[in-house]
Formats: C-alpha cells, structure tokens, sequence
C-alpha cells in the first residue's frame, strides 16, 4: 500500500516532534507545517466551521498562516482557493516546490482514529521518549511558558495511552505508522531518517542531517526552543531535580506499561517497579480527558464567537497578564509588612466601619456599594494585590453581615450574596493593581 497526503507527525509535548520537523523538512520533497493544529476542532463543527472565515480565525487563534508566508499582513490574497485543512497543506507544500505534505502537532496524540477516519490515506509518524525526561523538559518549558504550567502531567499520560490505543487499532487495520523513539533521533539520526524516507517511499538526502540549512521560521519565538536553534543534533539535559520523586516513581511505573503495551523490551530502570493499578490509571484518565475537553471546547468558542469579541478578549488578557517583574521591595514578611503599611490599614480599617455603620443605618432600600470599594482599592493600589485579595474577602463578609437581619436571613443568600460581592470587589483588586505595576513602571522609566 503506498504512503499517501497527508503525513501527520504527533508526540506529546517535549519529546522531540520538533527536532523530527526539521530533520523531515530538510528533504527537498518534504514540506510539513508546523503546529498549525487545523484538525484540532472538533469533527461535529466541520461543515460549519468551513463554511465561514476560517482561514481567518486560524490565523487568528496561532498566527499559522503568517508564521509560514502565506500571507503578509492582513490580506488573505493567494489563498481564495484554499477551502480545507488539506488545501492548505497543498499550498504551502507549492511555495517549496515539495510533494509530501501535511503537519507535525502535539495536540494530535489522542485523536489519531479521528484523523484516519477524515484522512483515510494518512500517513503517521508517532515521536515516544521517556515520560520522565519529557515531563522534566516540560516543566523546564513551564518556567517560560504559560502553556507548559496547565496539569501536564494528567495531558501526558492521557495521551500516551491513546497514542498506544490507538496506532495499535490502526496498525490492526492496515495504516501505515512509523514508529521514532527519540533516544534513536538523537543518537543515530541518519539511520532515522533513513528508515523514514524508505517510510514516505523517497530517496535519503543528506541535507536532513545538516540543521544548520533547516528552516525554523514557522517555530515560535518560545525560550524553550533555543535548544534546537542551536542547530546541532543533540540531547538537551534538565536538572534532576526538576520533578518530585512521587511524580517521578508514577511516570515510571507507567513506563513499565507503556514499554509492554507498545511491545519494547523492559527498561533497566522499570525492573523493580510495580504497574500503575486500576484506580491510578482511571484517575487519570478522566482527568486527563477532561482537561482535552476543555481544550476543545475552547477551540470551539474561537471558531464560534464573533471575532470582535475575541480580539477585546485577548488583548485583556495579554494586558492583565503581562509579564512584568515589579521593582523589589525590603518587605517581603508578614510583619514587616504590617509595620510598613500599618497606616494604610488603620485608614482601610476605618473606611470599613464606616461603610459598614452607614449601610446599616441606611438601611436595605439604599445601597453604598462603591463605600466598600475604597478599602479594597486602596489595599491593592498602595500595598500589593494579595492584600487588596485579603480585604475584599473581609469586605464582601462584612457587607453581607450587615444585611442579615434585614434580607440575607437565609443561609444560602448569604453564602450566594457573599460570593457575588467577593467576586465584584476582586476585579476590582485585579484593575487597580494592573494600574499600580504601570504607574511603578511608568515611574522608573521616568527615572
């Protein structure tokens, strides 16, 4: 049976998909795209999804298109024809003048049956490495990255388990999957590479082994990607200490079951270790998958929702989490903070009571609100958010302790009421001290 388009190229995060990405692309006839993830909506939104803005969104959601030239700036010109994901394989694979064609993504791993049932002449090329190293890099990634800090460990484990699962199904059924154990890629690359072009039916070219000609453009900017723009062929090494040993004995004894599942002779390291039980594995599992459900539901919303909405969102996001390291201060104890800011606290104290003693009076016909509002702002704006948090907590209790005889008698109002008013005050701690960085920032630019 002869490989066809497209060729999917899958691992978890980490384990070396993007150092094989290279290696392919570096093959005249190869042009695979990088972590577009255009499969990653899910199959029952296709035939709405193709019908709208697509190519838009996606540009949108991961900047696919400009990270790979299609298009430069906002126009989509070039691209009218382009109507699925495999059209879009087509015509990047044109700009290079190459014959194989598809993508390398991570988000793959637990859907390969999916993607054989929508691309039933796929080729696959599935990336494994040992879970501890991976979830080591991962949480190397993680120190920069945002991404990498999102319950990995349940992610990686589920999608081991149904990359094994599932290549097996699809072996059994006669697709084509080639099989890369990343301790190969990194030691012996030219017999990888090999095998994988006898694998896509095309000749071996050397160029593949020389990164230095390798075309990273389409990678993301990402710390976590300097070890390969390096540009050399070799094992990058994280600190042992990088996960706790309970995390580590856990991955191991999934290694012990994953290295049967899929057939591979024990690890040395695995002899003595018991496989994960019933419950461990279940756990997991419904962890991991619903950490993908949400994922997929996310995806969703931003093909969905308006992309106005989508933009406002995004740029508040971005603006509330900007990285931004604040000037250091001497007061880091609790003590030493109250001595600093005891003040601040009298006042914010005093402005409580009063808030409070007026609401009371005044009675459940007329509201004071924006009175409970001041202790908080200034608990975030002139101390820090972590006290601004502590003082709508305060706050939002006292608030609803002053309606309890008058229309919170209910347990379940107060707790409901509490919860609401908590939440109020707290966006405004979180604006107030996103206004507090700048203006200290703005300050030190001054200066």
């Amino acid at each position: 049976m002869a490989l066809r388009n497209p060729v999917i190229v899958t691992g978890f995060y980490r384990s070396g998909t993007s150092l094989l990405y290279a290696l392919l692309n570096g093959h005249p006839r190869v042009a695979l795209m990088y972590e577009c993830s255009v499969w990653e909506m899910p199959s029952a939104f296709a035939r709405i999804r193709y019908r709208r803005n697509w190519l838009e969104r996606q540009e949108f959601y991961n900047k696919a298109l400009s990270r790979h030239r299609l298009i430069f700036g906002d126009g989509f010109r070039g691209l009218e024809k382009v109507r699925t994901p495999e059209d879009l394989y087509r015509v990047y694979a044109q700009t290079r003048n190459a014959e194989i064609w598809g993508e390398k993504s991570p988000l793959y791993g637990p859907h390969l049956r999916r993607l054989a049932e929508q691309n039933p002449l796929a080729g696959f090329i599935l990336v494994w490495r040992n879970p501890v190293e991976t979830y080591r890099s991962v949480l190397s990634a993680g120190r920069g990255a945002r991404f990498f800090r999102r319950n990995m460990l349940s992610r990686l484990i589920l999608s081991h388990e149904e990359m094994i699962r599932q290549a097996a199904e699809l072996e059994k059924a006669g697709r084509r999957i080639a099989h890369v154990a990343y301790d190969d890629l990194v030691d012996r690359p030219a017999e990888v590479c090999r095998n994988l072009c006898e694998f896509l039916e095309i000749d071996f070219d050397e160029r593949m082994l020389d990164l230095r000609l390798a075309d990273l453009s389409a990678i993301d900017s990402a710390g976590h990607h300097d070890h390969l723009r390096r540009r050399a062929i070799e094992r990058r090494v994280v600190h042992e200490s990088a996960v706790h040993p309970a995390t580590m004995a856990k991955l191991q004894r999934f290694r012990k079951r994953w290295r049967r599942l899929r057939g591979v002779a024990e690890a040395e390291a695995t002899k003595n270790v018991e496989e994960p039980g019933a419950l461990e594995r279940f756990w997991h599992r419904m962890a991991g998958r619903w950490l993908i459900s949400l994922d997929a539901i996310r995806r969703t919303l931003f093909e969905l929702l308006p992309l106005g909405w989508l933009r406002s969102y995004r740029q508040t996001k971005g603006w509330f989490l900007a990285h931004r390291h604040q000037p250091a201060t001497a007061d880091h104890s609790l003590g030493k903070q109250i001595r600093h800011h005891s003040l601040t606290l009298v006042v914010c104290a005093a402005l409580l009571i009063l808030a409070a003693s007026v609401d009371r009076l005044a009675g459940p016909s007329v509201t004071f609100a924006p009175l409970y509002a001041l202790p908080v702002g200034a608990m975030a704006l002139l101390v820090n958010r972590a006290w601004g948090t502590g003082a709508a907590v305060v706050c939002a209790l006292v608030w609803s302790f002053t309606k309890i005889p008058l229309v919170e008698a209910s347990a379940g109002i107060f707790l409901w009421n509490t919860a609401m008013r908590f939440l109020l005050l707290e966006i405004i701690v979180r604006l107030i001290d996103r206004i507090r960085i700048e203006a200290a920032f703005d300050d030190l630019d001054c200066n």
